[in-house]
């Protein structure tokens, strides 16, 4: 897209989950007239649409590439590996500068902001998801100035898909993934290349205590009474070695019939299942959502914060071996429940967010 005027607002974030949580906040205000542009740089680079301004990373001093782009105010979402984003709020803040960072998850508040190795930034505005979120970011130190609740962006079209997940919708999935195919019964589980980021024993900063070999191996292994009633649809991360996994799944399976998802998305074939395993991906907050049958499954933790992102009333989650099988023939019994209103949150959460960073943008530029 032609650059025909200086963006106020840079958007940059190199995760998925920040990627997608800032997207559609960075769409929104281009939708609006607002003057958006995205780094392109990592997840979001990737994945972003046409109507959104491409801004190629700085190779040279952040704050000197800031002003010579004319950014008015930086929105950025965090990352465990990349901190060239928040490298860029640092010295955005040093402009004097707005800084709006969006959190894409539950857990790691205060270390998402100083994951540099430098002090604890403190952005004008942290948007966080909920009131749990508000509430664990306080209770790390995260200052009460900037905490805002939102909603999460990234959601916000959850709502409207789960109304258009019809029975005859859900059971057409079913036959295109050629999985779950009534009578039997369609579970996903939801991966994450544990290994890779985490490590696979102690030695590694950031352990679990567990990877996800531990993980598919318990869940196969107590789904092979079933295995002629189910059938369980593995969903990649999207840093998922696929030939590993298939070789995993493989060795794992036994009896059990399924495989891996390669031309769905992972919401898509979450709103078609009819229960829901993983370890602490935001699927399965969506899951929850959803008012479905929600397993965690974390044998041998040794975090705490991976356990408080996941819990919630209604999802099942097994820290021990031991407690997994009572655990998961609970899972595998339960029916729906209720679903929790805060779809309606999460739906207004880009237009929220996009008010407010255009006018902490114009603020900056001396237009408010």
């Amino acid at each position: 897209m032609t650059l025909s005027a200086p963006p106020s607002v840079l958007f940059a974030a190199v995760d998925p989950g920040g990627a997608a949580a800032i997207l559609p906040v960075a769409q929104m205000l281009a939708g609006r007239g607002g003057r958006a542009a995205i780094l392109d740089h990592g997840f979001l680079g990737r994945n972003a649409t046409d109507e959104l301004i491409r801004l190629a990373p700085p190779d040279g001093d952040p704050g000197a590439w800031l002003e010579a782009c004319g950014i008015s105010c930086v929105c950025f979402g965090t990352s465990l590996a990349d901190h060239l984003p928040l490298a860029l709020a640092r010295s955005a803040q040093s402009l004097g500068l707005p800084v709006v960072c969006i959190l894409d998850n539950w857990m790691n508040y205060r270390v998402r902001l100083e994951m540099d190795g430098g002090p604890l930034f403190v952005p004008d505005v942290y948007a966080v998801m909920d009131d749990k979120a508000r509430d664990e970011a306080l209770a790390e130190g995260v200052p009460a100035s900037c905490l805002q609740v939102t909603g999460h962006p990234g959601l916000a079209g959850l709502a409207r898909e789960i109304s258009e997940a019809t029975a005859p919708r859900r059971r057409d999935l079913r036959m295109r993934l050629g999985l779950g195919v009534p009578p039997r019964q369609l579970i996903a589980f939801i991966g994450e290349p544990v290994a890779r980021d985490q490590g696979t024993d102690s030695r590694t900063p950031g352990w679990r205590g567990y990877t996800e070999r531990d993980v598919l191996a318990l869940l196969c292994g107590q789904l092979q009474p079933m295995a002629g009633t189910v059938d369980l649809a593995i969903l990649p991360h999207p840093r998922d070695d696929l030939v590993e996994l298939e070789a995993l799944w493989q060795s794992l399976r036994g009896n059990l019939g399924g495989g891996i998802v390669r031309d769905f998305g992972g919401r898509q074939v979450v709103l078609a299942a009819d229960r829901v395993a993983g370890m602490a991906s935001i699927l399965l907050y969506e899951a929850w959502l959803q008012a479905k049958p929600v397993i965690s499954l974390q044998p041998g933790l040794v975090r705490d914060d991976l356990a408080a992102a996941v819990r919630r009333p209604g999802i099942g989650l097994v820290t021990r071996r031991d407690l997994a099988p009572e655990a998961i023939a609970g899972w595998l019994a339960a029916g729906q429940w209720e679903k929790p209103a805060d779809c309606l949150r999460h739906g207004a959460a880009p237009a929220l967010l996009a008010e407010l960073i255009q006018h902490l943008a114009e603020r900056a530029h001396g237009e408010a």
